[in-house]
C-alpha cells in the first residue's frame, strides 16, 4: 500500500481494545518508520493510514517539501490488541537504538514519532517486526513499556487515552 498525505483516509467502525502495529518507508529518504496507532481515530478514521498521514505531513513540514510530496510504502501492518502491539513495538524500539535516525538533523524534531525512524533495509524492519511478536520478546517489550510508564514517559499509551 502507498500513502501520501494529501490521500483520504477510509472510515472504519471502532474496536475497542485494539491498536495498529506498522512498518513503512519513507521511500524518498530510504528510511523505515516503526510505530503504533489507536484503531481508529476523530471521525472513525483507520488509526495505521491516519498516523502514516500524519506523519507524512509532519516530515514534510520539517524538511520544507510541499504537501503531498512523500510518499510511504507500507511493508507491514497489524491489528492486535492494544497492550500486545504496545509490547511488541517497545521491543522493537528497545532492541534497535543502533539504527535510529533521529540524532542526526534537527529537522527530525518537529517529526512526530521522531524516534521510531530506522537507517536499515526493508527486509531488516520487516524481520524485526515479525520477531518482535514473539512471546519472549513481548515479554520484554512488556517490562520496557511498564517502566516507561512509571516514569510518565510518552509514547506508552493506556487505552483510557493517556500516556502515563
Amino acid at each position: 500500500m502507498i500513502i501520501k498525505s494529501t490521500d483520504k483516509t477510509k472510515k472504519i467502525e471502532p474496536i475497542e481494545g485494539l491498536a495498529f502495529h506498522y512498518v513503512w518507508q519513507l521511500v524518498e529518504f530510504d528510511i523505515i518508520k516503526n510505530g503504533f496507532a489507536r484503531h481508529t481515530y476523530k471521525g472513525d478514521l483507520h488509526g495505521g493510514i491516519e498516523r502514516v498521514r500524519w506523519c507524512l505531513s509532519d516530515v514534510e513540514k520539517a524538511f520544507d517539501v510541499p504537501r503531498g510530496t512523500l510518499t510511504a510504502k507500507v511493508l507491514a501492518m497489524r491489528l492486535r490488541p492494544w497492550e500486545m502491539v504496545l509490547d511488541a513495538e517497545q521491543f522493537v524500539h528497545a532492541r534497535n537504538s543502533q539504527d535510529k535516525i533521529y540524532t542526526h538533523d534537527d529537522r527530525w524534531l518537529k517529526v512526530g514519532g521522531k524516534t521510531e525512524f530506522y537507517s536499515i533495509k526493508p527486509k531488516t524492519a520487516i524481520a524485526r517486526f515479525a520477531n518482535s511478536y514473539r512471546a519472549v520478546n513481548r515479554a520484554l517489550g512488556r517490562e520496557v513499556k511498564i517502566t516507561k510508564r512509571l516514569r510518565g514517559q510518552y509514547g506508552v499509551p493506556s487505552m483510557c487515552g493517556t500516556y502515563g
